[in-house]
């Protein structure tokens, strides 16, 4: 058992050693970048999928309202997806005060289909922009929001990703800054393995495309009935086509996002994130799978160690990670001009392999609630 265990630890960091290094050169490259197009000003319409969004969705609208882009030049859709509260309201009676606004209300879904998506493709069908941005209706974007993602857009880009961060306030209790700086630290990933010509994931709550690369991809086809993934499987499906994805380091993509507010809601996100990790491209998926390998190994070391009396590879392995997640991060937050709380980076480390381990797999034998439903592991509602 301990030289199975010690093959598979070995393996699996050699993976990750490539995994991370990727990351690491892709934020490099990135620091060193200018704005591309800065001239740039393609007609844009936003798309917001909204559920339940009374106590956000007003004040999502009025940041969304107020960039520092020509009035003339972006539209701003919200779909209501059959809320129960006063969300649809709300939408109609700015989008009677202002004419970019558009309220679309979604009151039928077909059964076993993603209700997000068929949201999100009413929005896109509709939009009349070049380019194509999404947000949640709960984000609160930068005034120059816009014109940071637009300006990164080359003829042949047909997706540009930005960033989120949760806001956590001054005084959150210690599982909430955890929490934030895994989720930051997804998104200095994101960005790296996308400039290093890798991109596994994104963000919807900052995402731009142009229409026609979606329309080249035929939209979500093919993943519809997933509940999750509206960003990140698009993604896979433009990155198979001829369209190229592009990386903005602007902090005005940066777009804050209420975080989970109790233990509860952060099973629930993390494991309905951990649903679609099946779903990706199968070149990816065998690289991911080596990533799995090593922080499953890294999980059960503790146990193998105590069995055969033996630390030195584990605290080996575990001090790799630590180094290479921390010249990450460390980058990452240079590159996009944020603080990060070393004290609480490593203790993130101490339970970050095992906690990847559990909600992955959580999230594809366990149902999961979202925006008032229930959903299944593999995407149909309750």
């Amino acid at each position: 058992m301990m030289e199975i265990w010690a093959i598979c630890l070995i393996l699996g960091g050699g993976v990750y050693l490539i995994f991370v290094s990727k990351i690491i050169s892709g934020l490099i490259r990135l620091q060193s970048e200018t704005a591309i197009n800065s001239d740039y000003t393609p007609r844009v319409s936003i798309v917001i999928a909204a559920r339940n969004e009374e106590k956000d969705i007003g004040n999502t609208l009025q940041h969304v309202l107020a960039q520092d882009y020509s009035e003339e030049m972006y539209e701003v859709i919200v779909v209501d997806d059959r809320s129960e509260d006063d969300t649809s309201k709300i939408v109609k009676t700015l989008s009677e005060t202002d004419p970019r606004v558009q309220h679309i209300r979604q009151t039928e879904i077909e059964e076993h289909l993603s209700p997000k998506k068929q949201a999100l493709e009413r929005g896109i069908q509709t939009a009349i922009g070049e380019i194509i941005i999404t947000t949640d209706a709960d984000c609160i974007p930068a005034k120059g929001w816009i014109r940071a993602l637009v300006s990164r857009f080359k003829p042949d880009t047909g997706m540009v990703l930005g960033q989120a961060r949760f806001e956590i306030g001054e005084s959150p209790p210690l599982w909430q800054r955890l929490q934030s700086l895994d989720f930051r630290s997804q998104g200095y990933a994101a960005a790296g393995l996308a400039v290093s010509g890798m991109p596994f994931s994104c963000t919807g709550a900052s995402l731009a495309f142009r229409k026609q690369a979606y329309e080249d991809v035929n939209g979500y086809d093919g993943v519809t009935k997933l509940i999750s993934g509206d960003d990140e499987l698009l993604l896979a499906k433009i990155c198979q086509s001829k369209w190229k994805v592009n990386v903005s380091r602007e902090t005005d993509v940066v777009v804050p996002t209420r975080p989970p507010l109790s233990l509860r809601e952060l099973w629930f996100q993390r494991i309905r994130w951990g649903s679609k990790a099946l779903f990706i491209q199968t070149s990816r998926k065998l690289f991911l799978m080596g990533v799995f390998l090593f922080l499953l190994s890294l999980s059960i070391g503790p146990i193998v160690s105590i069995l055969f009396s033996s630390w030195w590879l584990l605290i080996g392995m575990f001090t790799l990670k630590c180094v290479l997640d921390l010249l990450s991060v460390a980058i990452g937050k240079t590159v996009y001009r944020e603080k990060v709380n070393w004290i609480d980076f490593f203790l993130l480390e101490l339970i970050h392999a095992p906690a990847l381990v559990l909600l992955t797999t959580a999230g594809h034998i366990f149902s999961f609630e979202w925006k008032g439903q229930t959903f299944h592991s593999q995407g149909s509602a309750k």
